[in-house]
Formats: C-alpha cells, structure tokens, sequence
C-alpha cells in the first residue's frame, strides 16, 4: 500500500473518531446544565473540557460566548466537529477507490450538512438531535468500515486511527475531572461516563458505587470495555504488528516498541498507585506516550527513510498539532 494512502485512510478515521467524542461532550454537557443550571459548576466543567482539549486559546481567540458552540462550529480550531467532518471527508477525497461507495456517501452528506448552513439550522432548532445526528454518523461509518472494506492492510489503517484517536479522547475525558480545582461532583463523574457511553457497562461492574477511583479504574484499566484506554492501546499494539508482520512482544520499529511499553504500564500499574501519583500527571503522561506513537506512525510508514532526516521543524510540528 502507497504510504499517502495508508496515512489518508488513517487520519480520516481519526477525524471521524474525534467528532463523535466532541459530539458526545457537547450532548452530555447541554443535558446536564439544564438539569443544574448555568451556575458555577457549569462554567467549571467547560473550562476543564476546554484545558484537557487545549482549545481554550482558540475560544478567547474565537469571540463566542458559549463553549459548545465553538466546539461545534469554530473555524479557527482545527479540532472542532465542523473542522473534523471537513478534514475526514478531504481524507476521504484522496483515497476514494479505497472506500466503498456507502462510505463516502455517508461522509459526504455529512460534510454538505455542514457547508449547506443546515448544521447550524438543525443545532438552534434542536441541539440533542444535532448531537445524536453526528453521533450515529460516526456509528454508522464505523459499521460501514468493517461490513463493506476488505479487511486488509487498509483496513488496518484504518482501525488504528480509531483506536488510536479513542484512547486520547478518553483520556481527555477523565482529564475533565483531575482538571476541575476540587473533588468532582456525582454530576460531573456520571457526565464522564456518559460521555464515553459508559455509565451502563460501569454500573454492571461497580453496582452503583460511583466515586473518581472506580470511574479512573474503569474508564483506564478496564479489559473489556471498548472505550477503556487498555482496550484501545491492545487493539493498536495488535493491529501494528498484524501490518508489520512480526509476532506480538516483539518489535521491529519504534511505533511498535513504545505502544508495547504502554501497554506494558497499563496492564501492570493498578488504580492505587496512579492516583498515589496523581491522576492527571498519569493521565498526562500516557497522552504524551500516545502523540509520540502517533508520531512514530508517520515516520515509519509515511515518510520515506532519506526524509526522516531532512523533514522539516515546521512538518514535524504540524504533526503534533494534529495528534493533539
């Protein structure tokens, strides 16, 4: 496979990836503030969503008033909903007899949604159906990818910009809570799970005992969930070395060796220690790890090996933008 097509297929998963999450956000976060009100805890909740999604000199930059807005429509940040369909679809574009024709017509209105003005319509009439509408997009996408696409070397691709683009997306999740200033709210841990759609798989697990261990423990640690960062960081060290070729616990580049280290601290650090160590310092860290994976990534299977050397600062920073 062209490495142009491997890194299209991959960032437009994780572009449609990432609009899911924020439409998640935006939808939890409206429910919640009409069920509290627009007081102090509100305007807490998104000052820490915007600080663990970096967004919050784009929003002073921005000049709107109300935060979900933005982050639903903003031109100026990269990482909004309306950025992200464009960019997912623009991906999309490059590598068209790659999809099949569902995909991109499931993409593709999605992306007229917006540049028609209806997205904009459709949020002032309804904002819960403006999020549940990008929500089943992204769920419907994701079906699409694994019924109608040869599970291939693209597949592949594909698969890992998901998993990669989730385990980030929840760990900034769980950031909102270390990033609040105080103990979070049984408001703010059940708005957490929900977020990720998991306040039902964590009460099967937790019986109702609703506290920031249980939902650090779950959302980080948890085996089987799909959103978990374990679950995701497994799914990517398994999908790397289906591409390479090489047995699992070995590694053949750096991408491989460093989600292998993660990995390993995943699975052999227990709730107990991380929050002795403080949960966003851990959560921080494990970001880092996932950006330079990410990194890793594109230097290993997009970039040629004479232009590792000689790749620019500039390039090199792009890249890390969009990671983060």
């Amino acid at each position: 496979m062209l490495s142009r097509v491997a890194d299209n297929l991959y960032w437009m998963s994780r572009y449609v990836e990432r609009a899911e999450s924020l439409a998640r956000l935006v939808e939890v976060r409206r429910d919640t503030r009409l069920e509290t009100g627009f007081g102090i805890q509100s305007k807490k909740f998104w000052s820490s969503s915007l600080s663990a999604l970096y967004a919050e000199e784009f929003f002073q930059a921005d000049g709107r008033t109300e935060a979900d807005e933005f982050i639903l429509f903003a031109e100026n940040w990269p990482n909004s909903i309306r950025n992200c369909i464009y960019f997912a679809r623009e991906n999309a574009r490059m590598v068209r007899d790659q999809l099949s024709d569902e995909i991109w017509v499931e993409l593709n209105n999605t992306y007229l949604f917006f540049q028609s003005g209806d997205a904009k319509k459709t949020f002032k009439q309804s904002p819960s159906h403006f999020s549940q509408r990008i929500i089943r997009f992204s769920l419907v996408f994701q079906g699409l990818v694994d019924a109608t696409v040869h599970h291939d070397e693209g597949w592949r691709f594909i698969s890992l910009g998901k998993y990669l683009e989730r385990a980030d997306q929840t760990s900034r999740i769980l950031d909102t809570l270390s990033l609040i200033g105080s103990e979070p709210s049984r408001t703010d841990l059940i708005g957490a799970l929900r977020t990720c759609s998991a306040l039902s798989a964590y009460r099967k697990r937790f019986r109702g005992e609703l506290s920031l261990r249980n939902v650090a423990e779950f959302l980080l640690f948890s085996q089987d969930f799909p959103r978990s960062m374990r679950f995701a960081i497994r799914r990517i060290d398994s999908y790397l070395h289906e591409i390479s070729g090489v047995p699992s616990g070995n590694f053949s580049n750096e991408a491989e060796r460093l989600i292998g280290s993660t990995l390993a601290t995943v699975n052999f650090t227990d709730i107990a220690t991380l929050m002795d160590k403080g949960l966003h310092q851990s959560i921080d860290e494990l970001q880092t790890k996932l950006i330079e994976v990410g990194q890793r990534i594109f230097e290993t299977y997009v970039l040629l090996p004479f232009e590792i050397e000689s790749v620019s600062q500039k390039m090199a920073e792009q890249t890390q933008a969009q990671q983060q």
